[in-house]
């Protein structure tokens, strides 16, 4: 199985977050839906980037780490590595919230939506009243590229089959020498 180095947030230790999370879990039960499914149309894409330089980039454009991380579920079952959120102001009305899933030490599949902003709408936001899906991937996609940032935006099985045509060939290519 493949380690990835860095998850959710360095400087927050794990032991806090184990105590914290059931707490958090019961008020979020009594008052919403703390537990979240991304969704297809939420997929920024694919960046060719470690991880590390990538959440680099966007603490230097004003993005913050998402303290309710560990609520997110991708779709494919892997377990998010960051999840990061940019609001023109701390009690802005919305924010976009995007999830970081690192599936090697250079490939991160970035998904991201618009929602209220869970400091000034709490329950909105536990309640995943308004979120725009499309709008915040698209959105991200439109940042990423701005900042001259690569970013494969082929959906999921379009990816696996051309990394299988490229492992193919990579083989053959091998084996014909």
């Amino acid at each position: 199985m493949r380690t990835i180095v860095q998850t959710l947030q360095p400087d927050v230790p794990y032991y806090v977050r184990q105590r914290l999370a059931p707490w958090i879990t019961r008020l979020g039960r009594t008052l919403g839906q703390p537990e979240y499914r991304l969704q297809d149309t939420e997929y920024v894409g694919t960046v060719q980037q470690p991880l590390d330089e990538f959440t680099e980039a966007l603490k230097e454009q004003g993005f913050e780490w998402d303290p309710l991380a560990w609520y997110h579920q991708p779709p494919v079952g892997s377990e998010p590595n960051g999840s990061w959120t940019y609001r023109r102001g701390l009690l802005a009305d919305r924010q976009l919230h995007v999830i970081l899933i690192a599936h090697s030490a250079k490939y991160i599949d970035v998904f991201a939506h618009e929602e209220y902003n869970w400091l000034r709408h709490p329950i909105k936001h536990l309640r995943q009243v308004g979120i725009e899906r499309k709008a915040g991937s698209s959105e991200m996609r439109h940042w990423l590229k701005s900042h001259g940032m690569e970013v494969d935006a082929k959906s999921r099985p379009r990816r696996k089959i051309a990394h299988a045509l490229t492992d193919l060939y990579t083989y053959l290519k091998s084996a014909i020498k």
